[in-house]
């Protein structure tokens, strides 16, 4: 995908700081954005794990307390 193409969908102040962190590099900047998509998505699973733990436990406190 060109680089204009794919700023125009994530937009251009989004890609600004992976730009930065590139020294200009659209493709390393595409590629980096990509990167951080899937580290974001491996963080998002253990953050759904953690959150349905959390509630489980809080319900369970709850409902002995009361």
């Amino acid at each position: 995908m060109r680089y204009k193409d794919f700023e125009e969908i994530v937009s251009k102040e989004r890609m600004g700081r992976y730009l930065f962190a590139c020294s200009n590099n659209t493709k390393k900047a595409m590629q980096l954005y990509r990167y951080n998509l899937i580290l974001s998505q491996e963080m998002f699973k253990l953050i759904s794990c953690f959150e349905v733990s959390l509630r489980n436990k809080i319900d369970i406190i709850m409902t002995a307390y009361l």
